[in-house]
């Protein structure tokens, strides 16, 4: 028993550290995790020695033997089967429906989705294609290019919303720009108007956007609770980020080059 508490000890300082990302001294462990003084100096010692941690100006921080680990268990999983998990539970804990988007030869595609939604909006099948123009993912994904390839490549009778009323290249364009600004998109007018969807991009290592993670709520209830669902995606959307930084999603990168001509982005 003495060794598993131990051992549940060693586990509770890698979480913290984890959880914090960021470096912290013996005394802020000792405070977050309860423990003896003692016993977080004979430990962190110990995952020093080991290569758990590392230690700078008197500060700890993951080593990289929690870096080997970590990298073992993205290729073990791979990306896809990561994110339908962060999208799982970002479903559970907001109860909407949540998508992965890429664009597909100017169509938007669902990549991976998971949830339910009120109102008959169910789960879509994973690789519908949607005209590009009504989806906030478009305004996401679309946003390095420049504007005289999204004009060449969308034909002006395709510029209209969901309810099929004209939209301009001036407001796109500005709804495009106000997104990176703010970093998330939302447009409303799905379902007669009751239903909304809320996108934020998704970045490789090269900070290139190789997708859109989306969520569809109810218009009523992002009106009421915008901040509630919007820390959630971009939490969300950090997580996958940061898997996508760590392990290739060949998928999305193949797509990423033909939408882009090719070229190799990460400037």
């Amino acid at each position: 028993m003495q060794r598993a508490r131990g051992t549940d000890r060693i586990l509770d300082i890698l979480e913290c550290l984890a959880r914090e990302n960021r470096q912290m001294s013996r005394a802020e462990l000792t405070e977050r995790t309860g423990m003896p003084r003692s016993t977080v100096y004979a430990l962190t010692d110990l995952l020093l020695q080991r290569g758990w941690l590392e230690e700078g100006g008197g500060a700890l921080q993951l080593g990289p033997q929690a870096s080997f680990l970590s990298n073992a268990y993205l290729h073990q999983h791979g990306f896809e089967q990561l994110a339908r998990r962060i999208l799982s539970e970002l479903s559970a804990a907001t109860g909407t429906l949540t998508e992965i988007d890429v664009v597909e030869d100017w169509v938007h595609v669902v990549a991976l989705s998971e949830g339910r939604m009120a109102q008959g909006y169910l789960r879509p099948i994973e690789g519908a294609r949607l005209p590009l123009m009504p989806t906030a993912a478009a305004r996401v994904m679309l946003a390095e290019l420049p504007e005289e390839t999204i004009r060449r490549n969308i034909p002006d009778d395709d510029m209209r919303d969901v309810a099929g009323n004209p939209v301009s290249w001036e407001s796109f364009l500005a709804e495009m720009k106000a997104g990176q600004v703010k970093g998330y998109v939302t447009v409303t007018g799905w379902l007669e108007g009751t239903v909304t969807t809320l996108a934020c991009p998704l970045v490789d290592g090269q900070g290139r956007i190789l997708a859109s993670l989306c969520m569809i709520v109810e218009t009523r209830e992002i009106q009421e609770n915008l901040h509630f669902h919007l820390v959630r995606l971009q939490e969300a959307a950090r997580k996958l980020s940061g898997i996508m930084q760590r392990t290739s999603w060949p998928y999305a990168e193949q797509l990423w080059q033909k939408l882009h001509g090719g070229t190799s982005g990460g400037s």
